[in-house]
């Protein structure tokens, strides 16, 4: 008998080699165009061909950015501006910036680039929309975490919040479903909500499953005058199906039930016939004390 941690190993070496999870073959879904132009026309070229200009909506992502980009040393346009009669910046996803690390304040300028080239963590700069710099483009993104709502002896029933940036945009989810081996499935994004409900049927009772669910998009290609996927990171969690018995306990339980229900007008009418003849009986006594 193959040990539990083995097959474990088994199925994430599965999910590896079938399914492009080795080191390197994922790759960022920041995307560095070294073309320079205004800021509107950037966002059409990263809406086109990727699916925005960057969002790094929290400090946590705009530092995990810096570290993983210390070598840059360009300027380039990102996903955030502000209207001309506001001071509140926002980003293209709707989010307002909820950090301040500009490197110095320009009133007048109502794009923001981020200036690589800087030696501490104030890199924003706020920018005119029609000088040229490079373009930072940002990718489909994953949801970050996905809900399992409930499990049965065959199926899996998954839900995820879709983020205001992919919302913005047609897409698809890749669902890869893996114990011994895997299959995938495909799920549109309707944006009928901000919510992504999905089941996932045909499963086997007791085993063990690894769901790898991953966002992607089709754009034109740039080189040749096809198509091309960009698929995101994929978020990975592990679940395991019902036995086979436990939905017949159910069964069972609601069959017993029913037979109360129908046994019910008897019981009541033995009942009332004990209790007339009790009270009749409880007449008699007191009678005769009396």
């Amino acid at each position: 008998m193959v040990a539990p941690q083995t097959q474990i190993l088994q199925r994430l070496a599965v999910l590896v080699v079938c399914h492009g999870l080795a080191t390197g073959q994922v790759s960022s879904h920041y995307v560095l165009v070294q073309r320079p132009m205004s800021w509107v026309k950037a966002r059409e070229f990263c809406q086109r061909h990727y699916v925005d200009l960057a969002v790094l909506s929290s400090e946590e992502q705009y530092f995990s950015f810096l570290n993983d980009n210390s070598a840059r040393t360009t300027s380039f346009w990102l996903g955030l501006r502000r209207k001309d009669s506001s001071r509140v910046w926002k980003w293209v996803d709707g989010e307002e910036l909820s950090y301040e690390h500009w490197y110095r304040i320009n009133y007048e300028g109502r794009c923001a680039s981020l200036e690589a080239m800087l030696k501490n963590g104030k890199k924003l700069l706020a920018r005119y929309c029609d000088e040229p710099h490079m373009i930072l483009c940002q990718g489909p993104i994953s949801p970050q975490s996905v809900a399992v709502d409930s499990v049965g002896e065959q199926h899996v029933s998954l839900s995820w919040n879709v983020s205001a940036f992919m919302q913005m945009t047609p897409h698809s989810y890749n669902v890869t479903v893996c114990s011994s081996t895997c299959r995938s499935l495909l799920y549109t994004y309707t944006g009928d909500s901000a919510l992504m409900h999905i089941n996932i049927s045909n499963l086997t009772s007791a085993t063990e499953y690894f769901i790898q669910v991953s966002t992607f998009v089709v754009r034109p290609d740039g080189v040749s005058s096809g198509k091309r996927t960009l698929q995101s990171k994929p978020l990975i969690l592990k679940v395991k199906t019902v036995e086979s018995w436990q939905p017949y306990i159910v069964a069972i339980i609601s069959l017993n039930s029913l037979k109360l229900v129908f046994l019910a007008p008897t019981l009541w009418i033995i009942y009332r016939t004990l209790k007339k003849d009790a009270d009749s009986e409880k007449d008699n006594c007191f009678r005769h004390q009396i």
